[in-house]
């Protein structure tokens, strides 16, 4: 298992794709969120959006992508 992402000549961590993984996954969740209407029911969405983002962090990290 690599401890580094490279592209090209450069080298990347692996918690640099799963943060972006979690950030994509939680932004496709309050677009659906958004689209059945159910975004009105939460009361703090910043809050709530942060709260995915840590949520796919560590599924991501569990299950796809060990940092």
């Amino acid at each position: 298992m690599p401890y580094e992402l490279s592209w090209g000549d450069v080298y990347f961590s692996p918690f640099l794709l799963v943060v972006v993984i979690a950030i994509v996954a939680a932004w496709v969740t309050v677009m659906l969120l958004n689209a059945t209407r159910l975004s009105r029911l939460i009361a703090f969405p910043s809050v709530t959006f942060l709260a995915f983002v840590v949520f796919y962090i560590v599924a991501v990290d569990a299950y796809f992508i060990r940092f």
